[in-house]
């Protein structure tokens, strides 16, 4: 089965940065960004440069997204990301994005029209929202600019290609 990354991209509002794949690709409405890895790609590499292309922000990988998000082709992984930079670039693959609630993006997420991947986005929304959550309490000085989970040695931003 092969591998594909993504990330969901949190501001310190608590919003969720969601894209609207350009003719709803595979009955996806409102999703994450993800993608295969490149040759000699790391997963974080992956996922940052996807939310880059996709989304058109530069983010900064805070902490691995639980668990593994199997559909019938592609073993996805997530992380959990907060922005850096928003270039107002995205690309082809995408229409649109925006930020939306937690609870709103629930609501755009029902309308997506495969059962397996919806519940997938869902199941990815949950547990990246309960991370999140789980960082802002972890303690009395945490901030998203400074969060107390820290699995990577240094963050990573992707640039421009």
């Amino acid at each position: 089965m092969k591998k594909a990354y993504g990330g969901v991209v949190i501001n310190a509002s608590g919003q969720v940065l969601l894209r609207e794949p350009t003719g709803h690709y595979k009955g996806d409405f409102w999703t994450f960004p993800k993608g295969k890895p490149d040759f000699l790609e790391s997963p974080e590499q992956t996922a940052l440069r996807e939310v880059l292309e996709e989304t058109g922000y530069r983010a900064e990988i805070l902490a691995k997204i639980p668990g593994s998000f199997d559909g019938s082709r592609t073993s996805n992984e997530y992380f959990l990301m907060a922005p850096v930079e928003d270039t107002g670039h995205f690309d082809a693959e995408t229409q649109a994005v925006r930020w939306a609630t937690g609870k709103e993006a629930r609501h755009l997420m029902q309308y997506n029209l495969k059962p397996k991947r919806r519940r997938r986005n869902l199941r990815v929304l949950r547990l990246a929202l309960a991370l999140f959550r789980s960082m802002e309490r972890s303690g009395p000085d945490s901030s998203l600019a400074q969060p107390q989970l820290q699995p990577f040695s240094t963050r990573q931003t992707v640039s421009s290609p």
